[in-house]
């Protein structure tokens, strides 16, 4: 039978390139999107009075958005290709990106975040690329690189909007319609289409040649272990968005830190991400297996969410930081490696979909939650009078705990999609 790269190879893909050209793309997204994000509280807290709940609200709009497109966008890409697709979603986030520069009004940034999310189909789609390209045993580290990579974006992303939003808050929005732009040009020039007409219709012959010889009807996406994998990736999702979605406003009515302290966490937190991506993943998934990382690393996340109440001296943070990216970013690559694994070449655009839909259900309830927190201050939890950062941490460790047991039930019953990395294993 045809191999993977005798496949790519037929239909002019080259892996290297095809991942080279993706990464960049991703990278100048991220960067753009990165200057803009941690700056919306202090946009609309601070520069239009609005109070906390509806930071959380406006935030939540964009995930909202995205929970009713995303699935739709993966969909098409499915059968029109990844290529056409991901240039809508692109010409999409660049008018945002515009909208939010020219907002004089909380209505036009709440319009802007919403246009964001209803185009922000890029994320599943291009997970459907990085998917159509990579092996099923190799793709998690291929991930943590890209992973690793798209991190460059985070550690300069805040630190750029920081400093220029510092000055006006207008500039880092008209920065990142230029950055978008480029985007836009990557994947007009050299981006190479993945899922080609032709490779469609092989993939349709041999689905109906399959059913045909073994009477199995293996359409429906939603299997059970598919629906408990996206549950994995609500729970995740909800986690990390709980604790960024509020940490730019955590930083200044906790610890009384400057904007400008937002950029430089947010950074740090992408050094790490590279640190973990592209030098731990691959030696400790090889080394110990992706069902100890995968176990090990939701450990980590519970921990930390339990001691994020108790650090009541901004330093901590940077003690904090590390455990939580690695928690985040092991857990993360893991289970979308697992749930890609869970579907069919011609579906992976319609599960990557559903995977966006969940975190953005995450990206809904998380933000409103969390500023309802801190709307609210302190309340009577178990007989005793507690905080904002306690519920924070509580509801994350909660949240993983879950996510724990779901993931162990997971292990047991598809241990082999948690395997160590095939083609490492055999270098041994």
């Amino acid at each position: 039978m045809e191999n993977h790269r005798e496949k790519l190879e037929r239909f002019n893909i080259n892996q290297k390139s095809a991942m080279g050209t993706i990464v960049l793309c991703i990278m100048v997204d991220v960067l753009g999107y990165s200057m803009i994000l941690p700056l919306l509280p202090h946009i609309i807290n601070e520069v239009f009075g609005a109070p906390p709940l509806l930071t959380g609200i406006i935030i939540a709009s964009n995930a909202a958005a995205a929970f009713l497109f995303a699935p739709i966008w993966g969909k098409l890409s499915d059968i029109y290709g990844r290529k056409p697709l991901l240039l809508i979603s692109q010409f999409g986030t660049l008018a945002s990106f515009i909208l939010l520069g020219l907002s004089n009004s909380i209505f036009m940034i709440f319009t802007s975040r919403i246009l964001d999310g209803v185009f922000g189909g890029q994320i599943p789609v291009i997970r459907a690329y990085v998917n159509d390209i990579t092996e099923a045993e190799t793709r998690s580290t291929q991930v943590g690189k890209f992973t690793a990579v798209m991190a460059f974006g985070m550690i300069f992303g805040p630190a750029i909007g920081g400093i220029a939003g510092n000055v006006i808050w207008q500039i880092p929005p008209f920065i990142a319609s230029v950055l978008s732009s480029v985007s836009i040009i990557l994947v007009l020039r050299f981006l190479v289409e993945s899922m080609p007409k032709e490779r469609i219709l092989e993939i349709k012959e041999r689905k109906k040649q399959n059913m045909e010889q073994s009477g199995d009807d293996k359409s429906n996406v939603l299997t059970k272990v598919v629906v408990l994998r996206l549950g994995m990736v609500f729970l995740m999702n909800f986690v990390v968005v709980l604790f960024n979605t509020s940490f730019p406003y955590v930083l200044g009515a906790r610890y009384g830190l400057a904007i400008v302290f937002i950029g430089l966490f947010a950074a740090t937190s992408g050094v790490i991400m590279i640190i973990v991506g592209a030098g731990l993943m691959k030696p400790l998934n090889t080394k110990f297996g992706e069902s100890k990382m995968f176990v090990s690393a939701i450990i980590i996340g519970i921990s930390v969410s339990l001691l994020y109440p108790f650090m009541i001296e901004a330093w901590w943070l940077f003690i904090f930081i590390f455990p939580f990216v690695f928690s985040n970013v092991f857990t993360r690559t893991i289970t979308q490696t697992a749930l890609s694994k869970a579907v069919e070449e011609d579906k992976q655009g319609v599960v990557s979909g559903y995977a966006s839909n969940m975190q953005s259900i995450g990206q809904i309830i998380a933000p409103i939650l969390a500023y309802s927190y801190l709307d609210v201050g302190t309340i009577l939890f178990l007989g005793l009078t507690v905080d904002a950062y306690f519920l924070i941490g509580i509801t994350c460790a909660l949240s993983m705990s879950i996510l724990l047991v779901l993931g162990i039930i997971d292990i047991r019953k598809h241990s082999k999609d948690f395997s160590k990395p095939k083609q490492l294993e055999t270098k041994n």
